[in-house]
């Protein structure tokens, strides 16, 4: 949905956009709280890239690159780059940075780069919003969910560390948990799985995520060891470029796939969907280009069928409160936890979307714009790298 509001006035008079006339850029980095074991290694701290924009009566949004080689193909420093160079100077010649007319030249200016891209149209949307005082779900469709439950992600290891993190969080309200694997062997997966239905039984819902670690031999087996088993779905088991072998996957097993990695843009959602690859599309605000692409692959979810469940990547607030303005708008979401827990997993955000989440649910804050308030002085002292634009003339 490409948002036109060009003619609307604010309350206080002012047209709907003004140009951005200064920008900054912060690379932040912190540890999390526990390491995080994922199919391609261990994970002690993440980085993000922060995007601040000024309007032209002072109106402030921000946005948020969660760059990984592993997921995105670039590199903080390539989303750094890429904003400064393009992006940003783009958006500063610009008279009506409308985010829906802007999003739409992103790609004539430079290819993929989804992450960075989707900083600029975050942080346009949350300026969008503050000067029509309204939440950016409003400017998406609507809100239809007041609040959503979420899920804990268990790092790749045994039952045993399950269980330990299981019973700590169920305490506090999860009932929905993530199984991080790859790195083990399939069999001993398939036991994890049987040990943990054991004891937990239909009180908690699991889903295994491979993160493309698996083989296609090795997904049947698995697959094939958990048939029976109480699974909500399985995420992305073999590597994102296989489409046929997923759609053979997705046709060969009673549990539902979701594909992650699989869907970059709304092309690769609707070759997904074409070829039955996926009954599960797993959608990432910040490695889909921000909420307006998001929700057109979300769009083509629905147009076959297909339900979409909330992920994360390694990320901050902003990107938190980007993805949930968009999951609050959409009707087809899975009956499972969504990933709004990473910043409870960092040792610290400079916002205060933490405070959304409680007793395993998170609560949709009904502010205007993108809803999160950012602590600037905190963003400059965990930047490990700034930089500021202005428009000229």
């Amino acid at each position: 949905m490409m948002i036109d509001t060009v003619s609307v006035k604010t309350g206080s008079n002012m047209t709907v956009m003004a140009p951005i006339v200064a920008a900054e850029i912060f690379e932040i980095e912190t540890q999390f709280v526990v390491p995080y074991k994922l199919a391609e290694g261990t994970h002690a701290t993440t980085r993000a890239i922060l995007l601040k924009f000024t309007d032209g009566d002072g109106v402030v949004g921000w946005g948020e690159a969660d760059p990984n080689v592993t997921f995105t193909g670039e590199s903080p420093g390539d989303a750094v780059r890429v904003l400064h160079d393009t992006l940003v100077p783009h958006v500063l010649g610009q008279t009506n940075p409308e985010p829906g007319r802007i999003d739409l030249t992103l790609d004539s200016l430079v290819p993929r780069h989804l992450s960075a891209k989707g900083a600029v149209t975050m942080a346009l949307l949350d300026i969008l919003g503050k000067r029509l005082r309204a939440p950016v779900a409003t400017l998406l469709g609507g809100v239809i969910h007041e609040s959503l439950p979420v899920l804990w992600p268990l790092s790749n290891g045994t039952a045993d560390d399950d269980i330990r993190v299981i019973e700590e969080k169920s305490v506090q309200g999860f009932s929905s948990f993530m199984l991080k694997m790859g790195a083990s062997p399939v069999a001993d997966e398939v036991k994890r799985v049987a040990a943990l239905e054991a004891r937990y039984g239909s009180r908690v819902k699991f889903i295994a995520d491979a993160n493309q670690g698996w083989s296609l031999r090795e997904a049947r087996e698995f697959l094939d060891g958990v048939r029976g088993s109480n699974l909500a779905f399985v995420e992305q088991p073999i590597q994102k470029d296989d489409l046929e072998g997923m759609a053979l996957l997705a046709g060969g097993t009673a549990f539902s796939i979701s594909a992650d990695e699989s869907v970059v843009d709304v092309a690769h959602a609707a070759k997904i969907a074409k070829l039955g690859a996926a009954s599960i599309f797993s959608i990432k605000s910040s490695k889909n280009g921000g909420p307006l692409r998001a929700q057109r692959i979300a769009a083509v979810a629905a147009a076959f069928g297909i339900r979409c469940y909330m992920n994360s990547m390694l990320e901050f607030g902003i990107t938190q409160s980007a993805s949930l303005q968009h999951a609050v708008t959409i009707s087809n979401l899975v009956d499972v936890g969504h990933a709004f827990m990473s910043t409870l997993r960092l040792v610290e955000d400079p916002t205060d979307f933490s405070s959304f989440v409680r007793n395993g649910t998170v609560y949709f804050p009904n502010r205007d714009g993108l809803g999160v308030q950012v602590d600037e002085a905190h963003v400059r002292r965990m930047a490990v790298s700034s930089c500021a634009l202005g428009a000229r003339g």
